[in-house]
């Protein structure tokens, strides 16, 4: 009953939401911008429909109300960005990473003054840098693959159902109930997007769930989580790495993420969908069962 609760909460803040997005122009503008491939405004309000979501269905769990305090520093970053920032390059971006930084700080310490954090290295100041760093990268991971319709939010049901099935966690089977509601209007094609305060919000959450289940010092078990992530991760790494190379900055968007390169190839949007869905799966079942390794040695 509380995930069919949530699923409805969900669809129908999303449906509100896409109307509201397009009553009142809050959307990601069709433009000759060579990074978006949508030929129509989309309301870009879908982060806030799954963020009050959860928001509403964390009252049922009172460890829920500490995450989603963290959450909602991540969250309001990227909902900025969504409705002053977005088609207005007028923030700088050093500015931008800044804010990236200071905000996945404090959510950061927030975390850990909540009992929760990634205490892999007993080395002091590690287990902050480490939860900083993992909040950092997945929010700017999920948003990496928020540029097709169904993408990421896919992509993140996936990686938490694999947490599921690691079991002992409220958080992973609501958020996924909750995504399907917002996918409803997402899937290809999509009347609204989750924006970069969904997409920041989902990276903040899969960060969060990877801290829930490493254990201390357990380094197997970290790469099974890793792969639990899976695409997010190992695309958004790359995809650093990659651009660095060049000398451009992490935040200068191009059109060669894995699923870019698929629509290059003369892919349809669906076909891309299912291969990077399937790839997803197969990241998660190996990392499954290296984490269940990992427990077996430990």
């Amino acid at each position: 009953m509380i995930y069919l609760i949530s699923f409805f909460v969900s669809l129908i803040f999303t449906f509100l939401l896409w109307k509201i997005g397009e009553k009142y122009k809050i959307q990601d503008e069709a433009n000759e911008d060579p990074l978006k491939i949508h030929t129509k405004s989309v309301s870009c309000l879908g982060g806030l429909a799954m963020f009050l979501s959860l928001g509403i269905m964390s009252f049922l769990n009172c460890g829920m109300l500490s995450i989603m305090a963290a959450g909602l520093f991540i969250f309001l970053l990227g909902f900025v960005d969504d409705l002053r920032w977005r088609d207005k390059h007028q923030v700088k971006k050093i500015y931008k990473f800044a804010y990236l930084v200071i905000f996945s700080a404090i959510s950061a310490k927030i975390l850990l003054m909540s009992g929760i954090g990634i205490n892999l290295i007993p080395i002091f100041g590690i287990t902050e840098l480490l939860t900083f760093a993992s909040i950092f990268i997945l929010m700017n991971a999920v948003n990496y693959q928020d540029g097709m319709d169904g993408l990421a939010g896919g992509i993140v049901i996936i990686s938490l159902i694999g947490f599921t099935i690691l079991g002992n966690t409220f958080l992973a089977p609501i958020l996924i109930v909750i995504i399907l509601g917002f996918l409803v209007f997402n899937f290809p094609p999509a009347k609204i997007f989750m924006g970069d305060s969904g997409a920041y919000f989902l990276g903040f959450i899969l960060a969060v769930l990877s801290m829930i289940y490493l254990k201390p010092y357990n380094f197997v078990g970290a790469i099974g989580v890793a792969f639990i992530l899976g695409l997010p991760l190992f695309d958004g790494v790359y995809t650093n790495i990659r651009r660095l190379l060049k000398g451009k900055s992490i935040f200068a968007g191009d059109r060669e993420h894995f699923f870019d390169r698929l629509l290059e190839k003369g892919y349809s949007i669906k076909k891309v969908l299912l291969i990077c869905y399937s790839i997803q799966v197969i990241f998660v079942i190996i990392g499954l069962l290296i984490y269940s390794y990992a427990n077996t040695i430990v």
